[in-house]
């Protein structure tokens, strides 16, 4: 052959098989360019008679005695074998996939839980017991599910890897959306400050999202420009541009709202570097309630309620035999609740418990010789109901404003409201109506009181300014919302506001959406969301603008607070060696709204392990298959 000649290729050939192959060489097609014979199971990559027939000559040649119909009765056992011999490994990846994404879905339910990984085995175990009971048969496939500490932490982080990829796409198709975040800063029981970066992102259409944008983990100091940097690595991991922000929302911490040096200070000048409007700053609204409640400390009454709780609780042998006390007393409770100051309902947990025991509480610690002698102090007494009803009527408050999701101007009406509330209690204790203080009149009711002394009591002067103090810490509280107030009032009701006092690009917008009966009859019959959902973006364009941003505000840090709970479950005194890596991964699962694509996940895996307790068993299989 010439040097020029350019060697012919086989797959340039484009051989095709040849039916008469089969009955002649037991030989069916593999793939699209080679065969395999029924008899040993060779592949032969050369779709050429010659190499198939010297294949047949060479090795089967004894297959010549069949003829005729014995022939074509011996063709069709060994495609029955091959084809049985495919439906048996086609099964058992079938069988495969099942046990993989059964595998994903309990360690889904362990993250959300917050379980240790190592409860895989446990569930398992109990998966099987339960199968011997109630589906016998199907036990051999249960026991296939592998759910061994590695498998379940591997398991956790293709879970959460999926999650934060859906969370990137979210982030990508943002558009002309907006978003905000919310920070806090918590120290793990490994002394790790981890820092809590949460987003709510809005589009164009209206779709919400509140997803763990990241746990950072700092390991050195917590100043505002260490929190700061940390924040910027996580937007910049997820391509987030910072001109959309609109606002941060924080603890209210020195190092977060710091007037030079805060984070959140750094931020917002970042974002005017780079071309953003300026940044909309909160301090947690529930912070902010629960630092005013602390107006109403009456500390004669808070000091014998924690003394007398602590005495009743502290000692195993005072609190068994309360405890045992209040069983044969019949009383409404069975204990008292202790006081935690960080915890925003425990005061008022507290004294209520302690109010509705008193008579039982007094006749116990008298048994034990304790002074109590406050217990029988009717003006006592009424300092502590009056605190009661003051302090239920702040946990209420503080209930409401609570919650995933929830809008800031829904939020700052709760404050509002609450303040008007104050107003008529103030007014109805200086008169005596105590219409609004169930415990104060359970009190008056109370016949071992003397109710003229009850009345007198509460109508005091010092009671009345002690509400008024709550009114006036309210009032310097909450600066930050009142400053947007406006911007409130235009987001939930654009057709009672006076469009020549709002922005110049929205006036002619606000005098069309006030003509439009169609306007009306939507913003009366949809919720907020749905109303400004339906508007056109090229009729109302700043419109829907302003409430974009206004949906994206946080009011509160309660979403990092609640995340903050789950992570002390998880990462405990008994789980101190949780990585930092799985912990976020854990808390990613926790905490959000997307599901994983399991499905997805499983398809894109190449192999699909199955419990190591079974493995001998599926050998013999493949053995005897073979």
């Amino acid at each position: 052959m010439s040097a020029g000649v350019k060697k012919r290729c086989v797959g340039e050939e484009k051989r095709r098989f040849q039916d008469k192959w089969t009955k002649a060489y037991f030989v069916v097609p593999h793939g699209s360019d080679k065969v395999m014979c029924l008899i040993c199971k060779q592949v032969n990559a050369m779709l050429k008679d010659f190499n198939i027939k010297r294949h047949y000559d060479t090795n089967h040649k004894t297959y010549d005695k069949f003829t005729g119909e014995e022939r074509t009765s011996k063709l069709e056992q060994l495609k029955r074998g091959y084809t049985a011999q495919q439906l048996v490994f086609t099964n058992l990846a079938k069988s495969g996939e099942a046990v993989t994404q059964a595998s994903y879905v309990v360690a889904q339910e362990i993250a959300r839980r917050s379980k240790p990984f190592s409860d895989g085995e446990f569930v398992r175990d109990c998966i099987l017991k339960v199968a011997d009971i109630v589906c016998p048969e199907q036990k051999t496939k249960l026991r296939d599910i592998s759910l061994s500490n590695d498998t379940v932490t591997r398991r956790i982080e293709d879970l959460a890897n999926d999650l934060k990829e859906q969370l990137g796409q979210r982030l990508e198709g943002l558009g002309k959306g907006a978003f905000s975040i919310a920070l806090d800063e918590s120290t793990d029981i490994s002394d790790t400050a981890q820092l809590l970066i949460f987003i709510r992102t809005v589009t164009e259409n209206f779709d919400i999202g509140e997803e763990l944008l990241s746990l950072e983990s700092i390991k050195d100091r917590t100043r505002g420009v260490d929190i700061c940097d940390a924040v910027c690595r996580s937007l910049d991991a997820h391509n987030v541009k910072l001109p959309s922000m609109v606002g941060v929302t924080t603890d209210g911490a020195p190092a977060m709202i710091g007037k030079k040096a805060g984070a959140v200070s750094l931020l917002s000048e970042k974002v005017a570097n780079n071309g953003g409007e300026e940044l909309i700053k909160y301090h947690c609204i529930i912070h902010q309630e629960a630092l005013a409640a602390q107006t109403l400390e009456m500390k004669h009454v808070m000091d014998i309620v924690v003394k007398t709780v602590n005495f009743l609780k502290s000692r195993g042998l005072n609190h068994r035999q309360f405890k045992t006390f209040l069983e044969q007393s019949e009383a409404d409770f069975g204990d008292v609740i202790y006081f935690t100051a960080v915890r925003w309902l425990s005061r008022g947990a507290t004294l209520k418990r302690f109010f509705n025991l008193r008579k039982e509480i007094r006749e116990f610690m008298e048994s034990k010789g304790q002074d109590v002698t406050q217990l029988s102090d009717t003006k006592w007494l009424c300092d502590l109901a009056l605190l009661v009803d003051l302090n239920t009527c702040l946990s209420d408050l503080n209930v409401k404003l609570q919650g995933h999701g929830k809008l800031i101007s829904t939020l700052f009406d709760n404050i509002k409201a609450f303040q008007r509330k104050l107003e008529l209690l103030q007014g109805q204790l200086k008169q005596g109506d105590l219409t609004h203080f169930p415990t104060c009149k359970a009190l008056l009711d109370d016949t071992n009181t003397d109710g003229r002394v009850v009345l007198r009591h509460l109508r005091s002067d010092k009671n009345h300014n002690l509400i008024k103090k709550l009114r006036e810490e309210f009032d310097h509280r909450f600066s930050d919302f009142r400053d947007h107030e406006k911007s409130f009032s235009l987001f939930q009701n654009p057709f009672s506001c006076v469009p020549g006092e709002e922005p110049a690009e929205m006036q002619f917008e606000l005098i069309d959406l006030q003509e439009s009966s169609e306007a009306r009859a939507a913003y009366r019959d949809k919720n907020l969301i749905e109303f400004y959902k339906g508007l056109s973006p090229s009729t109302y364009p700043a419109l829907r603008k302003h409430a974009i941003r206004m949906v994206s505000l946080f009011g509160s840090t309660y979403i990092c607070e609640r995340t903050f709970s789950t992570m002390a479950i998880n990462k405990s005194k008994l789980r101190s060696r949780l990585t930092d890596g799985h912990l976020h991964a854990v808390l990613r699962i926790a905490t959000t709204e997307m599901e994983p694509d399991i499905r997805g996940i499983v398809a894109n895996r190449k192999q699909h392990h199955k419990s190591h307790a079974n493995k001998k068993r599926y050998v013999d299989l493949v053995i005897n298959i073979l």
